[in-house]
Formats: C-alpha cells, structure tokens, sequence
C-alpha cells in the first residue's frame, strides 16, 4: 500500500482570497488521489473555513503574515513538519516575497511559485483564472478542469437545527470589511436604508430572512432594528465552517463584494452580489457551469472607479445607491 501524496498550499490572505484558492483542493485529489494530505498556510482567522473539511487536514493560522521566520511560531512549525515528514509538492500561491524563506527552507520534492518564480498576475482577469497560470505549470488538462473553488463547510441539516431553520430562508450580508478608516466611507456598502427597504419587501414572503456578520458589526446592525418576524439575526454566532453550512443550505444570499458572496458561489447557492466601484470581473463571485452568480450593478460608466480620481471625486457611492431595493427583490423573485 502506498504512502498518501503530503501537499503543502500557501495562500495567506482575506476570506475572499482563500475562498478563491480552494479551487486548488479537487484537481490535487485527482491528481494525487482522495487521500492525498493537503496542509495550509493561511491568515489566523480565515483558517477556521476548514474547520469542517476533511479535504484539508492540517492549517497553520498566522497571526501576522509579514512576521520573520524565527518570530513566527506557526512557520516554524510548518518548516519543522517538513523535515519530520518531507511534502511532495509545495505550492506557494503569494505573489510576493513573504514566503520566501519559508519556502527556502521546507523539505520537498517540487516547489511551486515564489521564490523560484514569479507568475505575473494579469491586472483584467479574474482572481481565479489567474491562480490557474500558477496550476498550468504543474497540473494536466484532467486536474485544471476541476480548478474551480470548492467548499465543505458544517452540515447544512445541522445548522437548521441548532438555529431552528424549518423551511426555505435567504441569508442577507449587509456589512463588509472595506472600511476606510482615514475618509469613513465603506466603499463596497449598499445604503442602510436599501436595506430596511429590502427587509421590509422580504417581512411577507413564507420563508426565514437570515442576517449574518462579525460579531464587531453588531453596532452596525443596529441601524435595521427592529427585524421583521420573519428575520432572525446570527451576527457573531458563525464562524466560517458555520457559515459556510448555512449558505450552503440557504435558497438564495444578497450581499456585495464581500467575503459570503464568495462562499455563495463556491457552494452553489445562488448568490445576488451588489457591486459598484470595484471590478466584478476581478474581484467578484467566480461564476462556472455549476453555480449561480448574479451580479447587480448600475452599469454606470464610471464604474468601477476604485483607485482611480473618479471614485474620489464622488461624493458618495452613486453606483451602489442606484441599485434600487425593488431591482433586487425583483431579481430574486421570491
């Protein structure tokens, strides 16, 4: 019987980035078979989304991603793993230098990425067509098929259960992380107010409205009370692997360019995603042949704007603003 292939993937960033590099987890099960043993690297917070995956067995969260080598428990503790048991294949999927010396030092017999060599990331193509450049070099046309992200997250049934889900319910994302503290504009966000008025549209229909978010939003969330009967609020009660089962179980999820959007489209749920100053073609819920992504846009043409003289220039964000309520309820068609 033969030793089961040890794969290391280094993929440190936000939720939206780690949804995004799931896509690697299908093609190395084809290409190294279902028992392959897959470790991560990701940012202390983002590793609970596998929490409930049994695809990946091990995932050393980093508190800080910039810290050096020998100030850093969690890579040191990827290095010393690599010399009790060596990895096949590492593959190192951050463009830049921060996991250099790690990489340098892990024992394995092939090494992917930085710092051997720099994959330019195309500036108009999305996140996820462009971690296929990195899979090109080392998958076969079998396995690059399946590069399409791929969540498990807790058992739907279960979540249904523990927060007495019975029917069908739509989970809503009203806040983000995109915050800029310096200028107090949340850049990605949709009115409060559209959101009153998309929970108010919602307060008749025969299902459960289900709001989610960090439990640090809950001052946030204060701004929609008070809630419809049919609306129940789980900010701060799901992490990752959670939420992941409750999206997974949902019928439908409006949110911006956030991170549960992403989630959405990795699990199949029809996802409904307000964009306006960021490029949805780049940033946005990844849509393939297997999922169901709407993205809800003015189609203003300045959009998008972000990082760019116009979106300063704008006073607020017109184009998440002209995304009416009735547009996206009418979307949905509930």
């Amino acid at each position: 019987m033969s030793t089961p292939k040890r794969v290391l993937v280094i993929r440190a960033g936000q939720l939206g980035d780690t949804v995004f590099a799931s896509s690697i987890i299908e093609p190395l099960r084809r290409m190294y078979g279902e028992d392959v043993v897959i470790h991560w690297v990701a940012k202390a917070g983002m590793h609970t989304l596998f929490d409930a995956d049994p695809r990946v067995q091990r995932v050393f969260a980093l508190k800080s991603r910039r810290a050096p080598l020998l100030l850093s428990p969690p890579k040191l503790a990827v290095v010393r793993e690599s010399w009790r048991a060596p990895y096949d294949l590492v593959v190192n999927l951050e463009l830049g230098p921060i996991f250099n010396a790690v990489v340098r030092l892990v024992r394995a017999r092939t090494k992917i990425g930085m710092p051997y060599r720099h994959f330019a990331e195309p500036a108009e193509t999305h996140a996820v067509e462009n971690l296929r450049l990195i899979y090109k070099s080392f998958m076969d046309d079998q396995a690059l098929r399946l590069t399409n992200p791929s969540l498990i997250g807790t058992d739907p049934g279960a979540i249904r259960e523990r927060f007495g889900l019975e029917g069908d319910y739509v989970v809503l994302v009203p806040s983000n992380s995109h915050f800029n503290k310096s200028t107090g504009r949340n850049y990605r966000a949709w009115p409060i107010e559209h959101w009153r008025a998309l929970l108010a549209g919602l307060a008749d229909r025969s299902l459960h409205v289900v709001l989610v978010g960090g439990a640090a939003e809950a001052e946030y969330f204060e701004q929609l009370a008070p809630l419809p009967s049919n609306a129940i609020s789980l900010v701060g009660r799901t992490g990752l692997a959670d939420l992941t089962g409750l999206i997974a179980g949902a019928r439908a999820v409006v949110a911006t360019d956030t991170g549960p959007s992403h989630i959405a489209a990795a699990v199949g749920t029809p996802v409904y995603a307000i964009i306006g100053p960021t490029n949805y073609k780049r940033t946005g819920p990844y849509a393939t042949a297997d999922n169901d992504v709407h993205i809800l846009s003015a189609g203003l043409p300045c959009s998008p704007c972000y990082h760019t003289p116009r979106f300063d220039a704008c006073p607020k964000n017109q184009c998440m603003y002209d995304v009416t309520p009735e547009r996206v309820l009418s979307e949905l068609g509930l």
